[in-house]
């Protein structure tokens, strides 16, 4: 949820207080990253009352961090392009998660409440875009501040809501996604053309800005599913990103280019399904975990679902099948070795067509 621009505050020192503060001129050394120094920091943020997870959540923030970032560079890559986030780093290069505890006073129910306190504590640059784990259920997501080429910007996660993909739609709120005046954008901050990180209903009005599946090919955490109203590294001339270059978020300089991790992203490719009238549509990257392999089926229609996957095979044998009756709205997600060739058989995420699936890929 966007909540639209936020005045900037001055300062931009992160004191002591803020546990893990940037380590300055530390990133510099990490092969990658750069030197530059707009940047996105992490924080893992509490009341006094509340648990201390800070030792369990810091390393899933990290995780969830790198999450964002291959989904930003897949993007890049489908528009020729290479692009992760910038973060504030540690001596050794692994991502800077600070460890806030807020003030008693402060009711961490109230997202101003909480935005003011780490203001008043240093985080309040126009170098940072701070990317905030707030352990509180009071809401999913809500951004401030959201401007593509400074800060201070606050986006925050509640802890119902700790997952990536939450995670990466605030960012990118923060990051200035997606405008108004967008092809497919709505006044609200998102997009209509869905499947897409940034897309939902965002005025519980069906007869305004519906959702329509306008990217047969994308799951529902793809950045731009069509990179036409977001993001490009290459938006064609004529285009509206093309002649709003301030909207396009691949411009912001808190991304880089530098990224040792990058997804070799190999595209997506149609192949013929056991469902008469149907198409799967299979997509195929590579991360630092290991190649990744999405499926999805879509019918003669444009109305798509999404398969279970039934076996990966490799050359050590059958790496992963699924569980039966998988349920329709669940996207299949495999990762095996690194190097490893893959053959992906589909079907459509139930038990029952498990018998009749004949697609085959790589």
């Amino acid at each position: 949820m966007f909540l639209g621009a936020a005045l900037a505050l001055t300062g931009a020192i992160v004191p002591s207080t803020v546990a893990g503060a940037a380590v300055q001129g530390a990133a510099a050394a990490c092969a990658f990253d750069d030197a530059g120094t707009k940047r996105v920091q992490s924080l893992y943020v509490r009341s006094p009352a509340g648990a201390d997870r800070y030792a369990e959540m810091a390393p899933r923030i990290a995780d969830m961090a790198n999450q964002i970032g291959g989904a930003i560079n897949k993007s890049a890559l489908k528009t020729g392009g290479a692009l992760t986030v910038r973060h504030v780093r540690n001596a050794d290069c692994t991502i800077n998660v600070a460890n806030v505890t807020l003030s008693a006073n402060t009711n961490i129910m109230d997202y101003d409440a909480v935005k003011n306190d780490l203001a008043a504590r240093g985080c309040n640059s126009a170098d940072r875009k701070y990317l905030i784990y707030l352990q509180t259920t009071a809401f999913c997501g809500l951004t401030s501040g959201g401007t593509l080429n400074s800060g201070p910007s606050w986006a925050m996660v509640g802890s119902g809501c700790w997952s990536w993909n939450p995670a990466g739609h605030e960012l990118l709120h923060a990051l200035g996604a997606v405008s108004p005046n967008a092809p497919h954008g709505t006044p609200g901050g998102h997009c209509w053309d869905d499947p897409d990180i940034m897309c939902y209903d965002d005025d519980d009005n069906p007869g305004t800005y519906p959702l329509q599946d306008l990217c047969p090919k994308a799951f529902a955490d793809d950045v731009d599913c069509n990179n036409d109203d977001y993001f490009s590294t290459d938006p064609p001339a004529g285009t509206w990103l093309a002649d709003h270059p301030e909207a396009n978020v691949a411009r912001s300089p808190f991304l880089t280019t530098n990224a040792l991790f990058a997804p070799v992203y190999t595209g997506t490719k149609s192949v013929t399904t056991a469902r008469a009238g149907a198409t799967a549509y299979v997509t195929k990257y590579q991360s630092d975990i290991g190649w990744t392999a999405k499926a999805k089926i879509v019918t003669n229609t444009s109305s798509p679902f999404y398969s279970s996957v039934l076996a990966v095979r490799t050359s050590a044998g059958v790496r992963y099948v699924p569980p039966a009756g998988v349920p329709r709205g669940t996207a299949a997600y495999v990762t095996v070795d690194l190097d490893a060739a893959l053959d992906v058989k589909l079907c459509e995420g139930n038990a029952a067509a498990k018998g009749g699936c004949t697609a085959t890929w790589w």
